[in-house]
């Protein structure tokens, strides 16, 4: 019989499982950076009947992927894993991921997340000091984009995981607003394979300056779950 050791390729090049199994921590659903309590202003989008089924899901969550806020993410995340340990740059770039969030509930989602990550993080000594990190806000993409590179995640595999990271977010959170079963959510998620690997090759080969989106739609909805009466979410 034929067995195949499923490993990583870390930012030298060196084959390293280690990298494998912390990044199946760092994405899991259980790993307590309070994501599941985040819809990323899908629930209003549910309550106004924009999003009902597995169809419209896959065409919110997609156009997200391809032309906003998520493609945005990969963005950030490329450019924090090719920072390095460099922390002038990787402030740099937390600070303009801050200023790009489209409202205060974006900035919250993204800020407490991903400083509840690094929180999380540094039992593996994957991050910087506490002191190296002081005076900076930093948004999830960022923080992912760090952890990974200073964990040994090679950058394909990082974008891969913070974007279905990302996804699986919201197609969790559609399994419990619409509802939707779990069989329709795992049908969703398997839809987004082929659009997740085109987002991650485009990221790969862009940079800060291609920061932007059309989704308003999205953005919108961000702003008005502010206001919306009843929610589960706190975007």
């Amino acid at each position: 019989m034929v067995t195949t050791a499923i490993i990583m390729t870390d930012a030298a090049g060196n084959g390293d499982g280690l990298a494998f199994l912390r990044l199946l921590s760092w994405v899991s659903p259980a790993f307590p950076t309070g994501g599941y309590a985040y819809s990323h202003g899908l629930e209003w989008a549910v309550e106004q009947g924009s999003v009902q089924n597995v169809l419209s899901l896959t065409a919110w969550v997609g156009a997200l992927l391809q032309y906003g806020s998520l493609r945005n993410d990969l963005i950030l995340l490329n450019a924090a894993w090719q920072a390095g340990h460099d922390k002038a740059r990787l402030a740099e770039i937390a600070d303009f991921a801050c200023a790009c969030a489209s409202s205060r509930e974006r900035y919250e989602e993204t800020v407490y997340q991903g400083e509840a990550f690094l929180k999380a993080a540094a039992v593996w000594q994957a991050t910087p000091d506490k002191a190296e990190c002081a005076g900076t806000r930093w948004p999830l993409p960022v923080a992912q984009g760090m952890v990974f590179r200073m964990g040994g995640v090679a950058r394909p595999q990082a974008l891969l995981a913070g974007g279905y990271a990302a996804v699986a977010a919201l197609v969790s959170a559609a399994v419990r607003l619409v509802p939707l079963g779990q069989t329709d959510g795992l049908r969703a998620l398997a839809g987004f394979e082929p659009a997740l690997i085109v987002a991650v090759e485009k990221a790969q080969e862009q940079t800060l300056d291609d920061i932007g989106g059309a989704c308003f739609a999205s953005d919108l909805a961000a702003m008005h779950h502010e206001t919306q009466e009843t929610r589960l979410f706190r975007t």
